[in-house]
């Protein structure tokens, strides 16, 4: 399990970047309208929060909350509730006995499926780098720049 939890600290660095950097923003940033897939940054921070707290769920074996987007209006509650995401994947990562153990779960759709810890999380690592690249598409449609989220800048911090 220690590899998927190095690649769980990368991925969460990641996303803290992603959300100091939105700080540094003006204000209204976050919400303001676009039409790229999202409807707004605030709309791919909510739906990051929702994927990950259901994923969460399915590893621990509990029901797993609606995929309903969250409704971050500032970057601070984001910025939370990622906090706290992050902590309680943390602790589930240290209790994990087997990175090879299989979890069985439905969809949001209700069809049942069966995948280990760590494919589990490998797909919450990939959802989560495709979405931060859905926020630089959409800072930079905007005229803001992006942040550097790349695996070797974690490395080198």
């Amino acid at each position: 399990m220690n590899r998927l939890h190095d690649d769980y600290e990368y991925h969460a660095w990641a996303s803290m970047q992603v959300l100091k950097h939105l700080e540094t923003l003006p204000a209204g940033t976050l919400t303001q309208e676009v039409q790229l897939g999202f409807s707004s940054l605030a709309e791919v921070l909510g739906h990051l929060a929702a994927a990950e707290e259901i994923w969460l769920a399915r590893l621990k074996g509990e029901p797993a909350p609606s995929l309903t987007s969250r409704p971050f209006q500032t970057v601070e509650q984001a910025r939370l509730a990622f906090e706290g995401l992050h902590e309680n994947t943390r602790h589930f990562l240290v209790g994990s006995p087997n990175a090879e153990e299989v979890v069985s779960y439905r969809n949001s759709a209700g069809k049942e499926f069966q995948s280990t810890i760590a494919e589990i999380l490998q797909h919450v690592l990939y959802h989560g780098a495709y979405h931060r690249g859905n926020i630089t598409t959409i800072l930079r449609s905007l005229g803001h720049p992006g942040v550097g989220t790349d695996y070797i800048l974690f490395l080198r911090r």
